[in-house]
């Protein structure tokens, strides 16, 4: 009689790894997931975002995110699931980078005696260097900058830019007059653009 150690088993289906990870929370699991479709999720993510570097980063965070919506998720057919979950994240951002890059522009841009505000470096070399960085991590640097600004700035700030609100829709949903949102704007865009060029440009 065979003992249950000399039958040979049969590879687990994608389905059935999900369910014994929901069950078991063994990242082991995630890690044969990985290994079968790593690479698919990463031809899927250039096909959407055109660039190596921002394809492979988001690989990482597309198997971090299966990883948490696993449990809670019924899944019948793996290969259509992760799909939906590669699209929504690679919309996701390109969605989230042209908001930053349209800040960001903006904030350069400021309407301030008409004039367009440059860099406050003349040597060219450092700009360049900045600007490489920009282009790197533009998206945290961004973050990080809102996060910097006092709450009245980034409740403006967010609205205006990231919600699309108009002047009267801010002042409708917060308790700001029109002059003050107009103000909270203004000196929040300024200390974005100064939290920048303090870390992107020296």
């Amino acid at each position: 009689m065979l003992s249950v150690a000399t039958i040979t088993s049969e590879p687990l289906s994608d389905e059935e790894i999900c369910r014994q990870f929901a069950a078991t929370g063994d990242r082991k699991l995630i890690g044969e997931l990985y290994k079968r479709y790593g690479h698919l999720v990463y031809g899927a993510c250039m096909k959407y975002l055109k660039n190596t570097e921002e394809s492979k980063d988001l690989v990482s965070v597309i198997f971090e995110k299966i990883m948490l919506k696993i449990p809670d998720t019924p899944i019948s057919a793996f290969n259509s699931w992760l799909y939906t979950v590669i699209r929504s994240e690679c919309l996701m951002r390109l969605r989230r980078d042209k908001k930053y890059d349209a800040l960001k522009e903006n904030v350069f841009r400021q309407e301030e005696n008409n004039e367009v505000i440059t860099p406050r470096y003349g040597d060219n070399t450092r700009v360049g260097k900045g600007l490489n960085l920009i282009a790197s991590n533009r998206e945290e640097m961004v973050i990080e900058a809102i996060k910097s600004l006092n709450p009245e700035q980034h409740t403006c700030i967010t609205l205006f830019f990231f919600d699309k609100k108009s002047y009267k829709e801010i002042v409708a949903s917060t308790p700001f007059s029109e002059k003050e949102v107009k103000s909270y704007l203004q000196n929040g865009k300024r200390n974005i653009k100064q939290f920048l060029e303090l870390h992107e440009y020296e």
